[in-house]
């Protein structure tokens, strides 16, 4: 009997000793539904947008509709551009609680706290509500990266806010009337809407009573427009006009058939009454040996580079290779990327210019950017819409904050301070 009993306490011993305690679950922080429809006995005011003119065409998978909160899009991955992009409500509150980091040897035993975020100047009850009227046949790519831009700022401002995205599919004026039609439905008085002067023109003609801005276009694009719509577009003919100032008599034009680059050649002739040669150039595949060989008249001439980033890229380069020395290469914000200076040699960039209006974002705006696989440093498109959401977020608090971007507005235009910059080796030199 003895020895049963001390085989028993010393399995119940053994046992006591090897048993662990279940792991703790890891700390999930809250997040805060402020969805209009997630409210009991709320009453909404909201049109169902699930579908619009358009989309129901567009042979391809739809965009998941998702909080943004929960989504995660890599910066290296591929952003897919027609891809197409179903209404999809965003309600958001980021107040964080906090957070304990675990022991490591170095620390002691009791948890570091970490700060709580600050509390959003609005609540869920004073939510922003904001429209963004997106014709994505149209404007492709800015289709997606334009709604991210307004959520990146929104998330950076830590604000609570509905977003609700009204895909027209094209710029028909059917498909603007009926995506206004649920904007108004949706109780929804700022409108964020990157169109082209065709779309513009309908918008300006159709809304009087809402905050619009339009970050792809000047004030002087659309034939008639009223103190409601805010245009935040880049200003080529300040740009020209800059660039001029590095040009000397003799002034040649490349330009691809555009009507951006259309315009371009306009403002440069105004500028200038020396334009001694203009070039088309369609695509990279032209034969630019045939092009520059022998071609003297283009030593020692200004040259306005008004192509696409791979064209202008190898007109520097082919200028070069075929011992041809320009006075100047110029360009405006069209050929302001990072890519050039890996697309070109350090030598092919030899007195060039580019005029940029694009200022220092804060950091941490910048970085959430990045995590929707886009950037607002070298996009002007991108950066405008940013400029869009500040401007409308101030007159959502009345006046009553100070603005991010610094960027003024006169005469219902966002008016940029533009500078010239010289591509150096690794990163663009701002001239002082």
């Amino acid at each position: 009997m003895r020895f049963w009993l001390t085989l028993t306490l010393s399995l119940f011993i053994f046992a006591g000793c090897t048993t662990t305690s279940p792991k703790p679950e890891p700390y999930k922080p809250s997040t805060y539904n402020l969805s209009a429809s997630a409210k009991k006995g709320a009453t909404v005011n909201q049109k169902s947008t699930a579908t619009y003119p358009g989309s129901e065409k567009v042979k391809s998978v739809p965009t998941p509709s998702t909080p943004a909160s929960s989504e995660t899009l890599p910066s290296s991955a591929p952003v897919t551009i027609d891809n197409t992009i179903s209404s999809t409500t965003l309600a958001m509150a980021t107040p964080t609680p906090s957070t304990t980091v675990e022991k490591t040897i170095d620390q002691p035993l009791e948890p570091v706290i970490a700060p709580p975020m600050a509390r959003p100047l609005n609540d869920d009850s004073t939510m922003i509500k904001i429209a963004v009227l997106v014709p994505q046949k149209t404007i492709k790519k800015y289709a997606i990266t334009s709604v991210n831009s307004v959520i990146s700022y929104l998330l950076y401002k830590n604000y609570y806010f509905d977003l609700n995205v009204f895909n027209s599919g094209d710029e028909r004026e059917e498909s603007i009337a009926k995506a206004l039609s649920d904007i108004q439905a949706g109780g929804y008085n700022y409108i964020i809407a990157p169109v082209t002067p065709e779309g513009a023109n309908i918008i300006a003609g159709r809304v009087s009573d809402k905050l619009v801005f339009i970050p792809t276009l000047t004030k002087s694009n659309v034939r008639s427009a009223g103190s409601n719509i805010i245009f935040g577009g880049i200003d080529y003919d300040q740009q020209i006009a800059l660039l001029a100032e590095k040009a000397n008599e003799r002034v040649g034009t490349f330009e691809d058939g555009s009507s951006l680059s259309y315009q371009l050649n306009g403002m440069i002739k105004k500028n200038s009454n020396r334009v001694f040669y203009e070039k088309r150039v369609e695509n990279a595949k032209v034969n630019f040996k045939q092009l520059f060989k022998g071609n003297t008249s283009l030593n020692n001439a200004s040259l306005y580079l008004n192509t696409p980033l791979v064209t202008s890229s190898l007109i520097a380069s082919q200028l070069r290779a075929n011992d041809i020395h320009p006075y100047a290469l110029l360009s405006t914000q069209i050929n302001y990327n990072p890519l050039l200076l890996t697309l070109t040699q350090y030598e092919d960039r030899d007195h060039m210019y580019i005029a940029n209006s694009i200022q220092k974002a804060p950091p941490a705006l910048e970085e959430i950017n990045t995590m929707f696989g886009h950037d607002i440093v070298y996009d002007w498109v991108n950066y405008s819409t940013t400029i869009g959401a500040d401007y409308l977020c101030q007159q959502f608090f009345d006046g009553k904050i100070s603005r991010t971007f610094k960027e003024g507005i006169s005469g219902n235009q966002v008016v940029y301070n533009t500078s010239l910059y010289q591509p150096g080796r690794n990163e663009f030199i701002r001239e002082n």
